[in-house]
């Protein structure tokens, strides 16, 4: 696990300063998606955007803002996630970045010595992958469009 440096690994680096611009999508791994689905969807009032079925099933939920609720059972986690997200308390987490910076961010990462895996969605998002100190998986979003299709503000 690489460590936490107090300055940054090179002078290439050295300016990149990239906070993320928000929260994109919260994914957690359920027992039942059914009766998850019901709590988010009816108790909470979180209206479903889509639904995946097949191998990696899941419920998609509009938590406003551009953020997603993702609920995924067990089998959908594990290695058939992306960057091998593991299920328990969450399978992974994603902060939208600023628009055009991933490859920066990914330089400032590799250079403190993280693995980053990176995955170019169909849809003009580009995100960056990698395991933060306890092991979940935390995804930076270069996102132009959100969950529903529309254009993230300020692109």
């Amino acid at each position: 696990m690489p460590a936490i440096l107090d300055s940054d690994p090179s002078p290439t680096t050295a300016d990149v300063r990239t906070t993320p611009t928000g929260l994109h999508e919260m994914v957690l791994e359920v027992a039942d998606l059914a009766a998850a689905e019901r709590f988010y969807g009816e108790v909470i009032g979180l209206p479903v955007i889509t639904r995946w079925e097949g191998e990696r099933q899941a419920v998609w939920l509009d938590c406003g803002d551009s953020v997603a609720l993702g609920l995924w059972p067990p089998e959908t986690g594990g290695e058939a996630a992306i960057h091998n997200g593991r299920g328990g308390a969450h399978v992974h987490f994603a902060f939208r970045i600023a628009h055009g910076s991933l490859e920066a961010v990914r330089a400032r990462l590799e250079g403190f010595g993280y693995t980053i895996e990176q995955v170019d969605f169909d849809n003009g998002n580009h995100s960056l992958y990698l395991d933060d100190p306890d092991g979940n998986c935390v995804e930076l979003m270069d996102a132009v469009v959100d969950w529903s299709g529309r254009p993230i503000g300020g692109i």
